[in-house]
């Protein structure tokens, strides 16, 4: 039990690690759960990148050197964007009937996937096979283990994976002493509950406050739902919901072409440090980010979308940088050749992806999603970051399955019900987005 609880200890501590996130302008005018959720994610991609750096010249990781130097850096951050005039947070307005019913629908959706991680009904394989095992490793050796990612038997481990998943989890582990195996799982629920005040704060301030209450509500209950059922306990998918979500609320909820985007970019960096399609979903967004901005020139949107990749790029450059530095393998071992595709296995291919798509819902956030998208269709423009995710993410998925040779209806039942869960999350603010009368108002129909 006391190993279990430094490790929460551990996780909750990234929050002070990134708290100079929660000083920038563009989040220091949110409510505190929603500051304290941004410095929850900076934290997390923070120290994910000072361990690879630390790795990559040969320090080794302790409790203290990882976080003195973070330490340092958000007191300099928090004291110079303090400095920085920020907009006005306005006070929610909504019933308390409303306000108490949301509250209650959320902190029950949270319990349910908490319980569900908790007793390991709701467990990552994954998690056993390898992203605790990485964590463990890189724990015990005090940095990241190249004898291990080059091991021979260690090849069903994905080896080439981004390391921001393993590094928190290896920071618990330095903190707590050890692995607490069945802690580690219950912990993936504060990603889900720091997903929350972030998106609903964004939300409210582009679409009001019971609009952006209903969305929340749905959101949490589906993808808590989806985490628990897709067997996401102590794995990536977690996390992942949280980037990519938080930066593409962000993204939808733009008030002009002035705001900072430093927030949607420090939570696409932690996407493309989470999961390869992390940085799938960064070319995605982008996609979709031109296509919405009405404003300015053809060249000045596209220098605008494209301005979402460099620090993402930057991020998995280092992670590369170590692999070359200790004669690894550079890059992320793909599924066969590029343009050598099996196109028999995709009717088989399309009927697993969309079986394994209920992951515990009956398709019923699917669904609510799809009959705003079909009842709108003139107005995806308002929604395109969204809906190039969610449509994006599954075409991604099925390119990947036809470079299998054999019938890939077996990987698809391992891995569409997790993987696809940010493209769940994307419908669902897509929907939200089209079926708000306050942002039709304020824009005008297209």
């Amino acid at each position: 039990m006391l190993a279990a609880a430094k490790y929460l200890l551990a996780e909750v501590l990234l929050v002070v690690l990134g708290a100079g996130a929660a000083f920038h302008p563009s989040v220091r005018s949110l409510g505190v759960a929603a500051r304290l959720a941004a410095a929850f994610g900076a934290g997390a991609v923070a120290i994910t990148l000072e361990a690879t750096l630390f790795s990559i010249v040969g320090l080794p990781w302790t409790v203290g050197t990882l976080a003195l130097p973070l330490l340092l850096v958000s007191f300099a951050s928090a004291l110079r964007w303090r400095r920085r005039p920020a907009p006005a947070r306005a006070p929610v307005r909504i019933s308390w009937g409303m306000a108490v019913c949301s509250a209650g629908v959320c902190a029950a959706s949270l319990i349910y996937l908490a319980l569900s991680f908790a007793s390991s009904s709701a467990t990552s394989v994954d998690f056993l096979l390898f992203w605790g095992v990485k964590a463990v490793r890189f724990a015990d050796s005090r940095g990241f283990d190249a004898e291990f990612l080059r091991g021979p038997f260690t090849v069903h481990a994905s080896l080439d994976y981004p390391p921001l998943v393993p590094v928190v989890e290896a920071w618990g582990c330095l903190v707590a002493g050890k692995m607490p195996w069945r802690a580690v799982p219950a912990a993936s629920t504060l990603w889900a509950a720091a997903a929350i005040p972030l998106i609903f704060e964004r939300l409210r301030r582009r679409f009001g406050d019971r609009s952006a209450a209903g969305l929340v509500v749905f959101w949490s209950a589906a993808l808590c739902v989806s985490l628990a059922n897709s067997y996401s306990g102590g794995n990536a998918e977690a996390p992942l919901v949280f980037f990519e979500s938080v930066g593409l609320t962000w993204l939808l909820t733009e008030a002009d072409s002035r705001e900072s985007r430093v927030a949607p970019i420090v939570a696409l960096c932690g996407a493309a440090l989470t999961k390869v399609e992390g940085s799938a979903a960064v070319a995605f967004l982008a996609a979709g980010c031109f296509f919405s901005d009405r404003r300015g020139s053809v060249a000045a949107r596209l220098r605008k979308s494209l301005s979402l990749f460099p620090w993402p790029v930057l991020c998995v450059s280092l992670w590369f940088l170590y692999q070359a530095k200790r004669s690894l393998r550079v890059g992320y071992r793909a599924h066969g050749e590029l343009l050598v595709l099996f196109p028999r296995h995709l009717p088989g291919i399309l009927k697993a992806m969309f079986r394994n798509l209920d992951a515990g819902s009956l398709w019923l956030p699917w669904l609510f999603a799809l009959l705003w998208l079909a009842a709108r269709p003139r107005a995806w423009r308002r929604a395109a970051p969204a809906v190039a995710l969610a449509v994006g993410l599954p075409a991604f998925l099925a390119f990947d399955y036809l470079h299998d040779q054999r019938d890939p209806t077996e990987r698809i039942g391992w891995t569409t019900p997790r993987v696809a869960q940010p493209a769940l999350s994307a419908a669902l603010l897509a929907a939200g987005v089209l079926s708000t009368r306050t942002r039709l108002r304020e824009f005008g129909d297209l």
